[in-house]
């Protein structure tokens, strides 16, 4: 196989990141998508039967809304939510992770070759995201307490929740690192760069509600004005069976086409904040002038020690504070918006 030349390894700007993803994305189009996909497709497929099952067993007979037919479902509804959990959030992303890395530094790796060389890094993985579950939980305990938790507990768990957790993968399938000191470090890398961090996640997040959430909502809006009408004389379970199926569909194949430029999209931010905090460019030309195959992981697996300072400084507790006026102020404008699209539907309607 025949390497590719490394890529210019330099600062970049917000917008020529989102370039170079895109870039990457095109090169890698089927590949990408088809590692996503691999777990992607049956676990939604099987979701969505189950789904199907549950709708037709209480259309059949109405009393079985709490009947072991409904139960049955949601226990295969839990467990189909762990194993994707376990594929989708461990082994995808991780094989993912290292696909996005190999081809971004001129290491071409299929589909199959990005799972066998994850080896067991999801694992950790897994353990990292259970972690940072919990934490979620204690920070959601620090929004109630009183002054201090209301002005920053909302700040604290959108930075947690929009750039701590995205983080996980390319530190600990790239760097090696394990479930508990990953946490840490990733915090270390995105206090670096506090508000140009926050802010390009948050425009992959504006895309993705833009790509994928949008449209969806779009169909299930429109299933209710145009055809909930033509189904009132026959079956509502076969309204609502419908309407599952076709978002469910839709939403899996948006997400098939939206998940693998996320992914591209926080491991060049990771290789970003390394280039400019810790001299990665400098490190990996060095190891690539050996022109050994293996130089280059290598060198992205020697991270930097934990740092010793304190875990959050006045200033950040400030940053926080800004975010959670941002965060409430955004949730009272989406408040709004709703209010008045739902009285534009109800005019709509009352039109018809």
């Amino acid at each position: 196989m025949i390497a590719q030349p490394l890529p210019v390894l330099r600062p970049l700007g917000l917008g020529e990141l989102l370039d170079q993803a895109v870039r990457l994305y095109r090169r890698n189009f089927l590949k990408f998508v088809g590692i996503i996909a691999m777990v992607q497709i049956p676990l939604t497929l099987l979701q969505l039967v189950i789904s199907v099952f549950t709708l037709n067993s209480i259309n059949i007979d109405p009393s079985a809304v709490f009947g072991p037919a409904f139960f049955t479902s949601q226990g295969f509804s839990i467990l189909v939510g762990i194993v994707s959990f376990i594929l989708v959030q461990g082994v995808a992303t991780a094989a993912m992770t290292r696909a996005i890395a190999d081809n971004y530094l001129g290491q071409p790796v299929g589909i199959l070759d990005a799972y066998r060389k994850i080896g067991r890094s999801w694992q950790p993985l897994l353990g990292a995201l259970v972690r940072a579950g919990l934490t979620n939980i204690l920070l959601a305990l620090w929004f109630i307490v009183p002054c201090v938790g209301w002005l920053t507990g909302l700040g604290i768990l959108a930075f947690f929740t929009m750039t701590i957790i995205p983080l996980l993968a390319p530190i600990i399938v790239l760097e090696r690192q394990r479930a508990r000191a990953s946490l840490r470090r990733a915090w270390d890398l995105a206090r670096r760069r506090f508000w140009w961090v926050l802010g390009f996640v948050f425009v992959l997040f504006l895309f993705g509600q833009l790509v994928v959430t949008g449209p969806v909502a779009l169909v299930g809006a429109g299933f209710q004005f145009f055809l909930l009408d033509s189904f009132r004389a026959g079956s509502t379970t076969a309204f609502t069976t419908l309407q599952t199926v076709v978002q469910s569909l839709l939403s899996l194949v948006l997400n098939l086409f939206y998940l693998p430029l996320e992914l591209i999209g926080i491991t060049l931010m990771y290789f970003d904040l390394r280039v400019r905090t810790e001299g990665f460019d400098l490190t990996l030309l060095a190891a690539s002038a050996t022109g050994e195959t293996a130089s280059a992981t290598e060198a992205i697996a020697q991270a930097p020690a934990p740092e010793k300072g304190r875990l959050v400084t006045g200033k950040e507790m400030g940053y926080f504070v800004l975010m959670t006026l941002a965060v409430v102020g955004l949730y009272f404008v989406f408040i709004l918006l709703i209010a008045f699209l739902g009285m534009a539907i109800t005019a709509g309607r009352g039109g018809f």
